[in-house]
């Protein structure tokens, strides 16, 4: 972005919750100008207390329109789908639960793994927006009765490929991270599986950039946006450099990945997931941690 626009940015690295909760915490006095995060839940926070301003429609129309926000105020840059690792020594593709919602039966213990991640937090707050709250929590007891927690993403991905579990629920690119590292997807035992019609574990995360209404530098900054998501800017970094999703139409990722458009996601609004507090308490409360 220096190299295109000659504008310095500093960046300060920290955990999405952690850098929302101290843009929070501010309010009128942060001295951020734009917040940059992988969840679409720390993205919304921010936006639902009223803290971004507008971006440029012109950026907005940049991108896949399915993954911005209702509301306008930030901008979808990239994505990650969920998905299911499994191993075919250990279960075919056609043996697969159909929905994830499957796997609170009792036919499933012990066949598969998951992770209380951040994607696995947003997952529960869309199932608590379109199925309730009660079914929401039978179906994480059902996912703790039958599933091994392994507590991190990679570590379901290692046990599949080792066939030390038949298959997990994970986000799709540490898949493809391993497959880099390997020399190739053809190098790895273990496979990708995308669910298909709607279903929630077929989820498509996005990533987000909002400006800050408390910004002093409002047209840099959207200038930054604007870069983020043109597809001859910022896209190519993703597409080159990350194994997220690209999501300005015609860039598609370096690594391999099903194209966006084979995928088959749940439609709905990444800016309903603004409030994980709900899910965090559900995920307490059936044990998972």
């Amino acid at each position: 972005f220096t190299k295109a626009t000659g504008i310095k940015v500093e960046v300060r690295v920290g955990s999405d919750a952690e850098l929302a909760n101290q843009i929070i915490e501010e309010g009128d006095r942060a001295k951020a100008d734009v917040f940059i995060t992988e969840e679409p839940s720390q993205a919304g926070a921010l936006d639902g207390r009223g803290l971004f301003e507008a971006v440029d429609p012109g950026t907005l129309a940049h991108v896949d329109g399915r993954f911005n926000p209702a509301s306008g105020n930030w901008v979808a840059y990239a994505a990650r789908s969920r998905v299911i690792f499994y191993n075919p020594d250990k279960i075919s593709e056609a043996e697969l639960p159909q929905s994830i919602l499957d796997l609170a039966n009792p036919e499933w213990k012990g066949k598969f793994a998951y992770a209380p991640s951040g994607a696995f937090t947003a997952t529960v707050t869309y199932l608590i927006n379109t199925i309730g709250e009660d079914a929401t929590l039978e179906w994480l007891k059902g996912i703790k009765a039958n599933g091994e927690n392994l507590q991190k993403n990679g570590a379901i991905r290692d046990a599949v490929e080792a066939g030390q579990i038949s298959f997990g629920l994970s986000n799709h690119y540490y898949w493809y991270i391993l497959a880099q590292q390997q020399g190739g997807q053809d190098k790895l035992k273990s496979k990708v599986h995308y669910m298909s019609g709607g279903d929630p574990g077929a989820l498509v995360l996005a990533s987000g950039a909002g400006i800050l209404k408390t910004s002093t530098h409002q047209a840099e900054a959207q200038r930054f946006l604007a870069w983020l998501t043109d597809a001859d800017g910022g896209q190519q970094v993703i597409a080159t450099t990350t194994p997220q999703y690209p999501l300005a139409p015609g860039v598609t990722s370096s690594m391999g990945l099903r194209p966006l458009d084979q995928l088959d996601p749940p439609a709905f609004d990444q800016g309903s997931l603004q409030d994980v507090s709900k899910a965090r308490d559900l995920i307490i409360e059936a044990g998972i941690v």
